[in-house]
This record gives structure tokens, C-alpha cells and sequence, in this order.
């Protein structure tokens, strides 16, 4: 059975994989670096309510942008709850919250820890932010739109890094957002089976 083949066949577990390989990817690359992701960890429940907070204006973006009737976001929106529809049809209890938390432990150790960081060491603090924001977005670029949304969240999601030193901070508030949007999306298609 080709890769390909598997892929399509169980899409969720080659996410889960895909993103708990970002994981020892980010901590090897940060080894290769000399990047110490242990030491911008701050393992503390101040920094876990930040994180929590700082998924409000995020939200509030995806809030207006699903407000306003603008006929691209509709179509993007339609694309990604069809791509949420297909990974989680038959997922086991849980599997939005492992997929969420893996996701932003891992992009944020990779995106923010280790390139954002290293970037950092090299150029200005906002060229950092900016490079590892753009990169961040073309990682999530389903279509050109996507990628600008996805850009402005890693601009987001830097910025905040940048300002509290903390990667806790940036992971929590990644993977709640997850956690939130998938399961709005979930229930915005359960609702649309109900009203068929």
C-alpha cells in the first residue's frame, strides 16, 4: 500500500503523525541551533490564562470575517469545513483535542522556538516575526486567502511571543484556537444535516 493510498484513507492519523513529528523535528533543529526551546518555556498557570485570553481577538477576526458575507471567506469557509468533515468523520473521542494540542505544541516549537529564535539571533526582532509569520502561512496555504489569514495569525501568534518571552503562551493560545474552530466548524455542519 503506496503512502499516498494510506493517506487518503486514514487522513486523521497522517495528521496526528504529521504533527507529532514536528515535535522531535523542532527539538533536533533546535539542538542543530543551539537553541535552548526548554529555557522559553515557562511552565506556569499566569502564562496558560494569557494564552487563553489571547484567543479572543483571533476569534473576533474569524468572527467578522464570517459576519461579513464576503463571498471569498464563504468559499474558504466551505473549503475547510469540507477538509474538517473529511479528517473527522470516523475520529475517536479526543481526537480534536490531541490534534489541536500537537498541532500547537509543534508548529509553535518549530515556527516561533526555533526559526522565529533563530531569526531573532540574525536579523531586527520584526524581521523575525515578519519571515517566520510569512513561512508559517505559506506551511497553512490551501489558497491564496488562506494564506494571507494564516500570515496575519503567525504575525499574531509572533508578536505575542515576542512580547512575553514565553512559548507556553503561544502554544496554549494555538491549540484552543484549534480546538474552538474545528469544533465550530464540526457543529456548523451538524447543524446544516439538521436543518436539511
Amino acid at each position: 500500500m503506496s503512502l499516498r493510498h494510506s493517506v487518503a484513507r486514514h487522513p486523521l492519523l497522517a495528521g496526528i503523525a504529521f504533527q507529532a513529528a514536528l515535535i522531535p523535528l523542532a527539538l533536533i533543529l533546535a539542538r542543530v541551533a543551539d537553541i535552548s526551546l526548554g529555557e522559553q518555556i515557562d511552565w506556569n498557570l499566569d502564562a496558560v490564562a494569557l494564552g487563553a485570553l489571547a484567543v479572543l481577538p483571533m476569534l473576533v477576526l474569524l468572527g467578522a470575517l464570517a459576519s461579513s458575507g464576503w463571498g471569498p471567506y464563504r468559499a474558504l469557509a466551505d473549503q475547510v469545513r469540507d477538509f474538517v468533515r473529511q479528517l473527522f468523520r470516523h475520529a475517536f473521542p479526543g481526537a480534536v483535542l490531541l490534534i489541536s494540542l500537537l498541532a500547537g505544541i509543534g508548529e509553535e516549537l518549530l515556527v516561533r522556538g526555533v526559526l522565529q529564535g533563530w531569526l531573532t539571533e540574525r536579523w531586527s526582532p520584526e524581521s523575525a516575526i515578519l519571515v517566520a509569520a510569512l513561512i508559517f502561512g505559506l506551511a497553512h496555504s490551501i489558497s491564496r486567502l488562506y494564506f494571507v489569514f494564516a500570515t496575519v495569525i503567525g504575525l499574531y501568534l509572533g508578536v505575542l511571543y515576542y512580547l512575553t518571552g514565553n512559548l507556553l503562551v503561544v502554544i496554549v493560545t494555538h491549540a484552543l484556537y484549534d480546538w474552538i474552530v474545528i469544533h465550530l466548524y464540526l457543529r456548523s455542519r451538524d447543524a446544516g444535516r439538521r436543518g436539511a
